[in-house]
């Protein structure tokens, strides 16, 4: 029971890890931005989002974990970063006069949050955040399994 117990509070961990490194940086552009959003700002937020999130569970969460969990980690935090969209896009265009700025914005935030894979994919792309979303969805367990196989490679 213990260990089922630490596993969950594991993955619960890693979801919410995923979702706040992923989104944060896009509600403090938005918030820096405004009504100033472009291309460009697409451009950023799609190098800057993976590059974020990446970096971070590389240098600062992983490497102090077993290289063996390493996957299941990264998919529970690409879970989150799916799960939180529909909430963090919500928050992030209320910065541009969208979000919770207008009439049952919360139900709108309720419904969104139960539906995420959708809501966050559609949302995203009225963001901007689309590409950086995919990259991230798909590079993170990507490139933290083929660290976890060097690792375990080299300590052969």
């Amino acid at each position: 029971m213990k260990v089922e117990l630490r596993r969950t509070t594991e993955a619960l961990t890693f979801a919410l890890l995923g979702a706040l490194v992923f989104w944060t940086p896009n509600i403090l552009v938005h918030w820096m931005i405004a009504y100033r959003f472009s291309g460009f700002v697409v451009l950023g937020l799609t190098t800057l989002l993976p590059a974020t999130t990446i970096l971070f569970f590389r240098k600062v969460s992983w490497p102090s974990l077993k290289q063996h969990s390493r996957p299941s980690q990264a998919l529970f935090a690409v879970l989150g970063i799916w799960i939180a969209g529909p909430s963090m896009l919500t928050f992030s265009s209320s910065f541009c006069g969208g979000g919770l700025t207008q009439p049952d914005a919360w139900r709108f935030f309720v419904f969104g949050t139960f539906l995420f894979p959708v809501f966050t994919l559609v949302m995203s792309a009225f963001d901007g955040t689309f590409f950086a979303l995919l990259l991230t969805t798909l590079l993170l367990p990507i490139l933290v399994n083929s660290i976890s196989k060097e690792a375990i490679c080299g300590h052969k």
